[in-house]
C-alpha cells in the first residue's frame, strides 16, 4: 500500500510539473499567440499516441495510460492556446477593482488579503484563488512579468492541472472497483475525451479544482471502506475540507461518504467496536468542518451571507426559463433543439437533459470548425448517454451485490438530484451548464465499464461509438 501511495504521489507531482512547465515554456517561447503551432504539435502527439493505442499490442495497463496521455494532450494544448478571457465565465474586467474572478485573484496578488466585499463573484470560496495567486506569482516572478492579464492568465494552470489529475483519479477508482481491461478502457475514454474537462481546464474559475476534489473524495471513500484506518480518514477529511473551501457544492459528495460512514457505524455497533470508529468520525469532523466552513462563517459574520448563498439573477433577463413547465424543464427532451444545432442557445434552451448533453460537449459556446465534427461528437455523446442510463438501471436492478457499484450509483443519483434542485431553485439557462457536474462523468464512466464487463452485448458497435467519440473530440480540439 505504501508503495502504491508513493507511486501515486510521484505521478501527481509529475502531472502538475508537466502542466506548469508547458505553460512556462510556451510563454518563454512566445507561443501563446501561435494557436496553429500548438495545435500542430497537439495533432502530432495525439496521432502518435493514437497509433500506439490501436496498433501496438500493449498491456491493458499501458493502454490505459496512453488514453490518459491523450487526454492530457488535449487539456494542456487547449489551455496553452486559449487566453483566459476567451470562453470564460464571469471573468469580467481584468483589474483589481473588478468584481469577477479576475478581480478576486488580482486583489489577492496586490494586497495579500481576501476581498473586503462579497459583491458578485467575490463571495466565492477562496481556495482556487489562493492557489492561483501563488502559482501566478511563481510563474510571473520567473518571467519578470507584472501585466494584470498575464497575472490572471497564469492561474488557469491550476484548472488544467486539476483536470489532468482528475484523469489519474478516474484510473485509480477503476482499480478500486476492480474493472478489467475492457471496463477500464471504457471508463477512461469517456472521461479523457469529455470536452467539458478540457474547457474547464482552460478557465480561471473554481470548477475544475472542485471537480478534482470530488473525484478524489470518492476515491478515498472507496479506499476507506476497504481500510478505515487513520491515514485514509485524515486524507478524506482534508479532501472534503479543501473541496468545500473551493466550492460549497463539494458537500453533496460528502452525503455519499456520510451514508457510507453510517453503514460502517451500524456494522461496528453490532460487533461492539462502535467507539473505535466514532473516534475517527470525530477527528474527521474536527479537520473537515473548520477547513471547509471557515470562509462561509467569515462571510456570514461580515456580510450576513448565508452558507449556501448563490448570486441572485433577475427574472426579466433572457436566460430565465421559469415560464416553462416542470415537465419541459426536467423530463422532456427537446429533440428539435438537438436537430437544430449541436451548440447551446442560452436564450432558447430550457430542457435540462438536452442542455446537460450539449454543454458537456461544447460548453455554452459555438465554434468555427467543420460542421460534421460537432455533429459526430454530439451523436456519439447521445448514444453514450443512453448506454450510461442503461448501466445505471442495470446496477440498480441486476448488480445489487456489488458494493462499489452501489456507491457509484448513489453518488450519481445524489449529485444529479442536487443539480436538478439547483435548476429548480434558480430557473436560468446557466444553472444547467455541465461544468458544474464534471464530477459525474467519472462514476458514470466506471458504471458503464462495469456494465460492459458483465453484459457483453453489441460490443463491436459500442467500440465503434467510443472510438468515434474519441476521434471527434481529438479533431475538435486540434482544429478549434
Amino acid at each position: 500500500m505504501k508503495k502504491i501511495q508513493h507511486t501515486e504521489m510521484f505521478q501527481n507531482i509529475l502531472i502538475i510539473a508537466i502542466v506548469l512547465l508547458s505553460y512556462l515554456l510556451c510563454r518563454i517561447a512566445g507561443l501563446e499567440d501561435q494557436k496553429r503551432w500548438i495545435q500542430m504539435a497537439m495533432s502530432g502527439m495525439a496521432l502518435l499516441a493514437f497509433a500506439c493505442l490501436i496498433l501496438n499490442r500493449k498491456t491493458a495497463k499501458d493502454k490505459t495510460w496512453i488514453i490518459i496521455v491523450l487526454g492530457m494532450i488535449l487539456r494542456i494544448g487547449y489551455m496553452l492556446y486559449t487566453p483566459c478571457n476567451v470562453r470564460s465565465h464571469d471573468l469580467w474586467e481584468i483589474g483589481s477593482d473588478a468584481n469577477g474572478h479576475a478581480g478576486y485573484l488580482l486583489r489577492l496578488l496586490e494586497t495579500g488579503k481576501l476581498p473586503d466585499s462579497n459583491t458578485l463573484q467575490l463571495y466565492q470560496q477562496p481556495l482556487f484563488y489562493l492557489t492561483g495567486a501563488v502559482v501566478s506569482k511563481l510563474i510571473n516572478g520567473i518571467l519578470h512579468c507584472t501585466d494584470p492579464f498575464y497575472l490572471t492568465d497564469a492561474a488557469k494552470t491550476v484548472s488544467c492541472a486539476a483536470s489532468c489529475l482528475s484523469l489519474a483519479g478516474c484510473k485509480r477508482i477503476c482499480e478500486e472497483c476492480e474493472l478489467d481491461a475492457l471496463g477500464q478502457k471504457t471508463a477512461m475514454i469517456l472521461t479523457a475525451f469529455l470536452p467539458a474537462f478540457c474547457l474547464t481546464g482552460g478557465c480561471v474559475n473554481p470548477d475544475a479544482l472542485a471537480g478534482m476534489f470530488m473525484i478524489y473524495a470518492l476515491l478515498y471513500t472507496l479506499r476507506w471502506v476497504k481500510n478505515p484506518n487513520w491515514k485514509n480518514t485524515v486524507i478524506l477529511a482534508l479532501l472534503y475540507g479543501c473541496g468545500v473551501m473551493t466550492k460549497i457544492s463539494c458537500g453533496v459528495v460528502a452525503l455519499v461518504t456520510a451514508i457510507v460512514f453510517l453503514g460502517m457505524l451500524i456494522k461496528k455497533v453490532r460487533s461492539k467496536e462502535a467507539w473505535m470508529i466514532l473516534r475517527k468520525y470525530i477527528v474527521f469532523g474536527m479537520i473537515s468542518l473548520p477547513l471547509g466552513l471557515w470562509f462561509g462563517i467569515r462571510n456570514y459574520l461580515k456580510f450576513g451571507q448565508s452558507l449556501f448563498y448563490v448570486l441572485p439573477l433577475d427574472k426579466t433577463i433572457v436566460i430565465y426559463t421559469g415560464d416553462h413547465s416542470l415537465f419541459e424543464r426536467f423530463v422532456g427532451i427537446d429533440f428539435s433543439s438537438l436537430l437544430r444545432s449541436p451548440y447551446v442557445s442560452i436564450t432558447e434552451e430550457y430542457s435540462a437533459p438536452v442542455y446537460f448533453l450539449k454543454s458537456a460537449m461544447f460548453g455554452e459556446f459555438s465554434y468555427e470548425v467543420p460542421g460534421w465534427i460537432p455533429v459526430l461528437l454530439i451523436f456519439c455523446a447521445a448514444v453514450l448517454s443512453v448506454l450510461a442510463v442503461t448501466a445505471c438501471w442495470w446496477q440498480l436492478t441486476g448488480n445489487r451485490n456489488d458494493w462499489t457499484g452501489k456507491v457509484l450509483l448513489l453518488s450519481i443519483v445524489l449529485y444529479y438530484g442536487s443539480m436538478l434542485w439547483f435548476y429548480y431553485k434558480h430557473p436560468f439557462a446557466c444553472s444547467m451548464d455541465f461544468r458544474y457536474m464534471i464530477f459525474m462523468a467519472v462514476p458514470i464512466g466506471i458504471l458503464l465499464g462495469k456494465y460492459r464487463m458483465d453484459c457483453r452485448k453489441h460490443e463491436m458497435w459500442i467500440n465503434i461509438i467510443l472510438y468515434r467519440y474519441m476521434a471527434a473530440s481529438c479533431l475538435f480540439f486540434c482544429f478549434l
